[in-house]
C-alpha cells in the first residue's frame, strides 16, 4: 500500500489543501514514528490505527493555533490582544561580543551568542534547530562547536521539531526556528493542558520523550523555500546549490555567498519558478511572536540583529548574555522597518486568502484562535464571547455589539450562563475585521475563567456585599491566570446564591453576622417571622439565634423595628472545589467572612495548591483534585500559605 492511501488527516486537511509549513511538529509527537517528511510534506510510512487523528492533528498549529490559550502560559497571564508585531517588553540591535561567533552568524551572530552562554551556564544542554547550509536538515546540537558549525540562516523548508525524538538524552534544550515552527513547538509544548489527555502512547505502550523547552528563538521570516524547487531554480542559473555558504534576505533580494562569490536572486523570480513553500503564503507571522525572543536583521544596521525580548525570562536572558560578555547592544531600532517588514506579509496573506477562497479552494481559518474568546462553530463559521462586567453592559455598548453581530455575523445574540453576550455565525472571512472593530470601540473579548455574579448590593435590596466591582477585579487577575485549568468563579451578593456560587470551583457568598441586643430587644418575634431557616426562636422575652442553623443573610437586622438585631461583621464566605462537569463534586467551606483584600490571596494559595497536585491537566478540575489530596490536607495548604 503507498502512503498515498493511507488514512490521515493531516494529508487531507493540511498538506493537501496547501497549508503545511514543514514545522514537524506532528512527528516529533508520533510514538511510532510512522511520519516521514517528503519533497511535498509529511507523510505516513505505514498505516495508523487512529487515522492520523492523534497527537500529530493536536499539535498542528495549521489546524488551529490555539494562540489566545498558550500566550497567557507563555507572557506570565499577562498576554495581550494580538497586535502586527505581539507581545514584547525591550528591544535592541545585537550582536556577538566573539568576532569568530560574529562571523559564523548571521547579521552579527547574536543568537548563536545567547545560545553559546545558555550552554556554558548550563541553563541547556542542547538545542533544536537546522543545520548544515547545503541541504539543511533538523538536528539537535549538543555542544558549542556544533553551534558554530550550524550558525546562520538556512532558507529551505526543513522539519525542526522532527528532531525532538532524538533529543532523549536532552534535559533542557533551546529550540530555534522560524514563526511556523515557534508555533509548532509551543503547541507541542503546551497541549496536554490545552486537552483532556496527554502525550499519544504508542501500541506496545511507547512513550514520547519531550524535553523541557527551557528557551525559544524565533527567527524574522517573510518566506520559505522548498529544496528541491531551490535547487533546480540554482541550477538553471548555474548555481550548484550545494556550493551555498551562507544565504540572507535582505529587501526584496535572496543573496548567497559561496567560495567564487555572491549571487542574488530577485523573490518575485522565486516566486514566479514555484520555489516558495504554498504554507509560507497563507502565513499572516513574520516575527515569530510566541517566541521568548524573537530576532531578525530587520531594524538593525548590518552586521547587527534585532532582539525583541518577548517573556520575562528572554528579557533576563538577554540582560544576562550582555552582562556576562556574550553580547553587546545598542538601542538604536528601527521600528518602522519592523512594521513595514510584517505588514508586507499581512498584505501578501490576504491576498493569498482572497485566491484562494475566489478559486473554491478549501481553507482552514486557523489564526481565529489567535484573539480570545473566538471559537468555531460545527457549520465552519465562528462564535465571538463579548466581555461584559459579569452581566452589566452599557446599552452603548450593547448597542454597538449588536450592529457588529448584523454587520459581521448571522444576526444573533447568545447571551450566555457565563453572562458574556457571544455574536454568533461569524464567517471566517469576517473574524479579523470584526475584531479590529471591537477593539477600536472599546469593546473586549474574553475566552473561558471569567467572573460570574449577581448584581449585588448596588442594585438588590437583599445584597450584602457589592459584587460587580469585586468580579471585574477579580476577572482581570485570575482570568488568564486560571485558563486552561477551567476554575470558574461566582460571587453572589447574599445567601438566596441566585448564580449558584457553591456550584462553583471558587464560590464567593455574601454574609453578615447578626447579634441581638439584649437591653433593646422586646421579644416582638419580628425578626423569627423574618427568619427563612427557623434560626430565631423567642427565649423567656428575647430573641435567640441558633448559631448552627443562622446562614448570615441579615433578614433579622434589616427588618428589626428596635434596631435590636445588630451587625457584628460583614464579609464573604468562600467555598471551593464544586462543579457541575462530568465528574461533579461539592463544594467546602473555606473561610467565613473574608475581606475583598483577603480574596485575592486565598484564590492565589488555591490555585497554587490546585496546580500542584493535578496529575492530569485538563482533565481534572478542582474537586476532583481536593478529593484525591483529601479536604484536610488541601484546606491546611492553602490557609497555611496566607
Amino acid at each position: 500500500m503507498t502512503d498515498e492511501e493511507y488514512k490521515w488527516f493531516l494529508r487531507n486537511e493540511v498538506v493537501d489543501a496547501g497549508l503545511c509549513t514543514f514545522c514537524g511538529a506532528c512527528a516529533a509527537v508520533c510514538p511510532n514514528e510512522r511520519i516521514e517528511f517528503k519533497a511535498d510534506g509529511p507523510a505516513l510510512k505505514e498505516e495508523c490505527p487512529r487515522n492520523g487523528q492523534g497527537a500529530c492533528k493536536d499539535v498542528c498549529q495549521r489546524v488551529v493555533t490555539f494562540a489566545s490559550k498558550i500566550s497567557p502560559n507563555i507572557f506570565g497571564f499577562k498576554a495581550k490582544p494580538p497586535s502586527l508585531l505581539g507581545q514584547y517588553e525591550t528591544i535592541v540591535a545585537a550582536r556577538a561580543a566573539d568576532p569568530t561567533i560574529r562571523d559564523a552568524g548571521q547579521d552579527g551572530g547574536a543568537v548563536t551568542a545567547l545560545l553559546t552562554y545558555c550552554m556554558n551556564e548550563g541553563l541547556i544542554d542542547g538545542v533544536i534547530a537546522t543545520g548544515d547550509i547545503g541541504k539543511p536538515s533538523s538536528c539537535v546540537v549538543r555542544s558549542e562547536e556544533e553551534l558554530l558549525k550550524t550558525a546562520g540562516s538556512k532558507y529551505s523548508s526543513v522539519p525542526v521539531l522532527s528532531a525532538i525524538k532524538d533529543a532523549g538524552d536532552i534535559t533542557n534544550a533551546a529550540v530555534v526556528g522560524l514563526p511556523c515552527q515557534v508555533n509548532g513547538i509551543r503547541k507541542t509544548q503546551f497541549f496536554p493542558g490545552l486537552t483532556a489527555h496527554g502525550y499519544e502512547v504508542g501500541e506496545n505502550g511507547e512513550k514520547i520523550k519531550i524535553p523541557n523547552i527551557a528557551y525559544v528563538i524565533g527567527l524574522f521570516c517573510t518566506e520559505n523555500f522548498n529544496y528541491e524547487k531551490l535547487a533546480d531554480f540554482m541550477e538553471e542559473r548555474g548555481l550548484d546549490i550545494s556550493n551555498i555558504r551562507k544565504a540572507t534576505i535582505h529587501l526584496d533580494e535572496l543573496v548567497v555567498m559561496t567560495d567564487s562569490g555572491s549571487y542574488e536572486f530577485d523573490l518575485n523570480d522565486l516566486w514566479n519558478a514555484g520555489c516558495v513553500l504554498d504554507g509560507c503564503v497563507i502565513c499572516r507571522d513574520a516575527v515569530s511572536k510566541l517566541a521568548d525572543i524573537s530576532a531578525g536583521y530587520m531594524g538593525s544596521g548590518k552586521g547587527w540583529t534585532t532582539l525583541m525580548g518577548r517573556t520575562a525570562k528572554g528579557i533576563e536572558l538577554i540582560k544576562a548574555a550582555e552582562e556576562a560578555g556574550y553580547i553587546e547592544t545598542k538601542p538604536e531600532v528601527d521600528l518602522h522597518r519592523i512594521e513595514e517588514f510584517a505588514g508586507l506579509k499581512m498584505q501578501r496573506f490576504n491576498w493569498e486568502l482572497k485566491r484562494r477562497l475566489d478559486e473554491g479552494k478549501n481553507v482552514q481559518f486557523y489564526w481565529a484562535s489567535d484573539y480570545p474568546g473566538v471559537m468555531g462553530e460545527t457549520k465552519g463559521t465562528f462564535f465571538v464571547k463579548i466581555k461584559t462586567n459579569s452581566g452589566l453592559i452599557g446599552a452603548d455598548q450593547l448597542a454597538k455589539a449588536a450592529e457588529l453581530a448584523n454587520k459581521y455575523g448571522d444576526r444573533t445574540f447568545e447571551i450566555t450562563t457565563r453572562q458574556s453576550v457571544e455574536i454568533q455565525g461569524v464567517p471566517g472571512t469576517n473574524v479579523d475585521k470584526l475584531m479590529s472593530e471591537i477593539y477600536a470601540s472599546g469593546l473586549a473579548t474574553i475566552g473561558m475563567g471569567y467572573v460570574s455574579s449577581c448584581v449585588g448590593m448596588d442594585y438588590c435590596t437583599e445584597g450584602l456585599v457589592e459584587t460587580k466591582k469585586l468580579s471585574g477585579e477579580l476577572t482581570m487577575a485570575f482570568a488568564q491566570k486560571l485558563t486552561p485549568h477551567k476554575m470558574k468563579i461566582g460571587i453572589a451578593g447574599c445567601g438566596n446564591d441566585c448564580v449558584r456560587a457553591k456550584r462553583h470551583d471558587i464560590g464567593l457568598i455574601g454574609q453578615v453576622h447578626p447579634e441581638i441586643d439584649t437591653e433593646k430587644c422586646n421579644g416582638c418575634g419580628r425578626c423569627a417571622e423574618l427568619c427563612r431557616v427557623d434560626a430565631i426562636s423567642i427565649v423567656y422575652g428575647n430573641a435567640v439565634i441558633d448559631k448552627d442553623k443562622c446562614i448570615s443573610c441579615g433578614w433579622c437586622i434589616r427588618g428589626c423595628p428596635n434596631e435590636a438585631a445588630i451587625e457584628k461583621k460583614r464579609g464573604y464566605t468562600m467555598w471551593i472545589g464544586a462543579n457541575d462537569a462530568r465528574r461533579p463534586s461539592d463544594g467546602i467551606l473555606l473561610k467565613s467572612f473574608c475581606t475583598t483584600e483577603e480574596i485575592p490571596e486565598l484564590i492565589d494559595a488555591v490555585a497554587g495548591t490546585f496546580v500542584k497536585y493535578r496529575t492530569k491537566p485538563g482533565r481534572e478540575r478542582l474537586g476532583n483534585v481536593i478529593a484525591n489530596v483529601g479536604e484536610g490536607m488541601f484546606l491546611k495548604e492553602v490557609l497555611d500559605q496566607m
